[in-house]
């Protein structure tokens, strides 16, 4: 049977082909892909290689992660607000990732209304992840909101640290 034709004849009938027939032909298929996980455990020596993710994967697996320390972090959120903030929403926890930046925030609604995200960000630089120190720019209020993220994002690169060779 010929794999390259364009279209299906009227003729064409299922059962005169041989699958196993076709499976087995050299020109069917090219060379299998490598097992990642066979060839993790059967060389140990290249388990150091750098293995390159997508940059929405790693900002959704830091958002779920940081996330996941905001809520078990934090049994009152409102602790870090500054005076000037009504209310902070942590189920709002966002990673957005541009270029090479990440940047998780948090809704946090002010006094008038207004609507603001506060963030941290993070830098993939040659492979790994690293914060961007920002603590001398946020203003003195500020800083337990920033100091909250930022423990989020460091336990969340952490966890992305333990369970892959990305960060």
């Amino acid at each position: 049977m010929d794999f390259n034709s364009d279209s299906i004849t009227p003729d064409f009938d299922a059962d005169d082909i041989n699958i196993f027939e076709e499976l087995s032909s050299s020109n069917s298929f090219s060379q299998p892909q490598k097992n990642p996980l066979q060839q993790i455990l059967l060389d140990e020596e290249e388990v150091n290689e750098s293995i390159t993710f997508d940059a929405d994967v790693i900002a959704d697996l830091l958002q779920v992660l940081a996330h996941h320390a905001i809520v078990k972090g934090s049994s009152d959120p409102t602790n870090v607000l500054p005076d000037v903030a009504n209310d902070v929403d942590i189920n709002s926890a966002r990673v957005t990732s541009q270029e090479d930046e990440f940047r998780l925030s948090l809704l946090v609604e002010l006094q008038d209304d207004q609507k603001i995200r506060p963030c941290v960000r993070v830098r993939q630089e040659n492979g790994s992840l690293n914060i961007v120190e920002e603590e001398e720019k946020v203003p003195k209020q500020w800083l337990p909101l920033y100091k909250m993220l930022h423990q989020a994002l460091s336990s969340a690169i952490d966890s992305l640290k333990a369970t892959a060779q990305i960060a």
